[in-house]
């Protein structure tokens, strides 16, 4: 009578574990750190891939008005929300870029 029962028993225990994985998955790809906004203040240029960045804004209006006043000028800005480097591609990379 087992032996008829194991496979059902091991396509359950494998399901289990799946569903498993892919709920802890998930729970690890949410942010769970506070909504933060970075400026980016492209001196040279946009492409030429340098800038002055500076974190930690509560908002986005904030963010704004700090490099709208560090841009002076035809210098290039953008704000960033959560971001963080990406060692792979050498930069940085945000959830949300707005310049408006």
């Amino acid at each position: 009578m087992m032996q008829k029962h194991l496979p059902l028993l091991v396509i359950i225990l494998l399901f289990s574990a799946a569903a498993m994985s892919l709920i802890w998955i998930n729970q690890t790809q949410q942010t769970s750190g506070p909504e933060t906004w970075s400026a980016f203040i492209y001196t040279q240029g946009f492409n030429s891939g340098r800038y002055q960045k500076q974190d930690d804004f509560e908002d986005y209006p904030s963010c704004k008005i700090f490099a709208e006043q560090q841009a002076q000028g035809d210098v290039v800005w953008e704000c960033g929300l959560r971001c963080r480097f990406d060692s792979s591609r050498q930069g940085f990379q945000c959830e949300t870029m707005r310049r408006d």
